[in-house]
């Protein structure tokens, strides 16, 4: 049962790490051309980004460790990727920091929950029986604390603000 746990919780990881490493790709190109400019806008890539090698490494790792485990229990070939339009997630972040800032948070972020749609879901958009990832936006808080080491801001779901879902997940799934 330990163990069972132990592998579910490395998987939620992973998964995370996954998503979190496509959605930064996806959005490092992110924006339109100012008017006048020729040519593509040079954006630095984030710290996090990594090399589609490592992106295929990582997917390999998870297929070679978790994914068969994940089949056999569930009796599919689950979802493990999962596709937003370039579009929709410029169009959540805007809407994310413009809530944001009517609510005053600060230090947004978004956090990615592996999730699953329930077997028998009567909602059309839902892929039934199958896994899904949500993305919540997050607000930063600092950790009060009178330890000698210092706290770090400790990021928590912020209120009031609505969840992203229904990407298209991979049936079959694909690999980067």
């Amino acid at each position: 049962m330990r163990e069972n746990r132990s592998n579910n919780n490395m998987l939620m990881v992973l998964m995370a790490v996954i998503t979190i490493a496509a959605l930064i790709f996806a959005f490092m190109f992110r924006g339109p051309l100012p008017e006048g400019e020729v040519g593509p806008k040079e954006v630095p890539a984030p710290a996090q980004a990594i090399d589609l090698k490592v992106a295929q490494e990582l997917q390999r790792e998870f297929v070679s460790t978790r994914a068969g485990i994940i089949n056999d229990s569930l009796k599919i070939t689950d979802t493990r990727d999962f596709w937003f339009s370039l579009e929709t997630m410029e169009q959540y972040i805007d809407y994310v920091k413009s809530e944001g800032q009517k609510k005053e948070y600060k230090d947004m972020g978004i956090r990615i929950f592996y999730a699953a749609y329930p077997k028998h879901s009567s909602d059309k958009r839902a892929d039934a029986g199958y896994s899904t990832v949500v993305l919540v936006p997050t607000t930063g808080k600092e950790m009060v604390g009178n330890g000698f080491f210092p706290m770090a801001p400790f990021q928590e779901t912020a209120g009031g603000i609505k969840s992203l879902n229904y990407g298209h997940g991979g049936r079959p799934p694909t690999n980067p």
